[in-house]
């Protein structure tokens, strides 16, 4: 055979072998997606409560050094609205950032939210608490001044060992956790859901279910064992439970919830993993 030809052969045959291979791929069923096992919920609950409790202090520690700071100041001048809205700035799930004496919001930034200033907070939980104890604490979701739902941490203001007034975070608790448990669950095959103690859910990987209320909610209150997971979480700090659930009136599945404890200065949330079994 001439020399010249040979290897145009083996490169005709070369090619012809890697269509052949091509076409039998596309005759193979796609890959199964990851299965869920109990092991990898527990790692990946784990990741979570961590990363969502280190985004809370991390909150709580810029307001610290923003309140030690703002008792420089004279609670309105323009110091005290530089550190404001410095702090504002600090993380994309803070709405703003205001100083209060005993009763009254005496600044706010961004100058959106100036419109709360002079606004008589001493009805909330939050603020008597504060004033009261002297000491920080988050609140869980409630209707700000500013008139949406969000959750406020907050912290004393001295001067000196003089108790002048508190500092104090709107933030949204959904843009919070999203930004850790988003990523954590993508492609994978867990559903994650924070929760509050009385059943409000803060976050969920089905965004139909945020907002809810557990216990009221008539897509709980037609899945009895979902009920029945569901009082375990709010009651427990940690566990696992089993339920069955149907979906708008389609047939049951079993499913499988994990769940630990975050949360900050006293306030808690349930972060769960859930499967399907």
């Amino acid at each position: 055979m001439n020399s010249q030809v040979y290897p145009w052969i083996v490169a005709v045959l070369a090619i012809l072998i890697a269509i052949g291979a091509g076409f039998a791929a596309l005759n193979q069923p796609a890959a199964a997606p990851a299965s869920a096992t109990e092991q990898d919920a527990a790692v990946l609950l784990m990741h979570l409560q961590s990363d969502i409790t280190m985004a809370l202090e991390a909150i709580d520690g810029r307001l610290g050094h923003a309140a030690f700071g703002l008792g420089g100041t004279n609670l309105t001048d323009d110091a005290a609205r530089g550190i404001l809205a410095n702090l504002s700035a600090t993380d994309p799930s803070i709405i703003d950032s205001a100083v209060s004496n005993a009763s009254t919001i005496l600044a706010a930034e961004p100058a959106t939210y100036r419109g709360i200033e002079g606004k008589d907070i001493r009805d909330q939980d939050h603020v008597r608490h504060i004033l009261a104890s002297k000491r920080p604490i988050m609140s869980e979701m409630i209707t700000v001044a500013e008139g949406f739902p969000a959750a406020v941490i907050a912290t004393p203001v001295f001067v000196g060992e003089k108790f002048s007034g508190f500092a104090s975070v709107a933030f949204r608790p959904y843009d919070l956790i999203a930004g850790i448990a988003g990523p954590a669950a993508n492609g994978t095959p867990y559903q994650v859901m924070v929760v509050q103690t009385d059943g409000r859910v803060l976050y969920d990987t089905d965004e139909a279910q945020i907002g809810r209320m557990t216990f009221e909610d008539p897509l709980y209150a037609e899945n009895p064992g979902l009920q029945d997971a569901a009082r375990r979480v709010v009651a427990e700090r940690y566990g696992t439970a089993t339920y069955e659930f149907a979906a708008d009136g389609g047939e049951a599945v079993q499913k499988t919830i994990t769940w630990t404890t975050t949360g900050l200065h006293g306030t808690e949330w349930r972060v769960a993993v859930i499967w399907e079994v």
